[in-house]
């Protein structure tokens, strides 16, 4: 198991983890929510899914999908945009990200949380607060966006920071399920 960072073996288990998963493209973030989901039996949490509507990664848009909800495009394919070629289109995402956020009685999965989303301040901040909140929280954050994440959440809010690759991939929807099954 490749953890990078766990504060939950310090102390007693908090009553409301908050779990950030990370990993290289392709290791498998997303096919690990999704295990968790269906060990939960969870099939509307709070929170989002992001995705290129069924097409190859990189296509022409990005798409954000509350839990059961309808796709909406977020995102459009900038080549002008300087360091990231997306532009995203900051009200759709406010409007859709947080709608996704309002039911405050049940968990929260995040899938995923990375460069494009750091765009929005205000969305950034709603972030730090859920991971300061009195909800579980599950969250993919792309590795090449983690530090940048941690630095605005704050690092002391995550309660498990986990990798998956090839060694992780298997045991990790088993003990994440374990985690927020514990704490629901």
């Amino acid at each position: 198991m490749s953890m990078i960072q766990t504060n939950c073996d310090e102390g007693p288990r908090l009553p409301h983890p908050k779990i950030m998963l990370t990993g290289a493209i392709g290791a498998g973030k997303s096919t690990v929510v999704q295990a968790v989901l269906r060990e939960l039996g969870w099939t509307t949490p709070a929170g989002f899914r992001t995705h290129w509507g069924g097409q190859e990664r990189g296509s022409a848009e990005l798409f954000l999908e509350a839990w059961g909800g309808i796709p909406q495009v977020i995102a459009r394919r900038d080549n002008t945009a300087a360091g990231f070629p997306y532009r995203l289109d900051h009200a759709a995402f406010i409007s859709h990200a947080r709608a996704s956020l309002l039911p405050c009685h049940q968990p929260v999965v995040l899938d995923e949380l990375g460069v494009v989303e750091l765009a929005c301040d205000d969305f950034v901040t709603a972030i730090a607060q859920l991971f300061r909140a009195e909800r579980p929280v599950l969250a993919v954050i792309q590795q090449r966006a983690l530090d940048r994440w941690l630095e605005r959440i704050g690092r002391d809010a995550v309660t498990e920071l986990l990798t998956v690759d090839n060694a992780t991939r298997e045991y990790l929807p088993r003990h994440i399920a374990a985690v927020l099954r514990g704490a629901v």
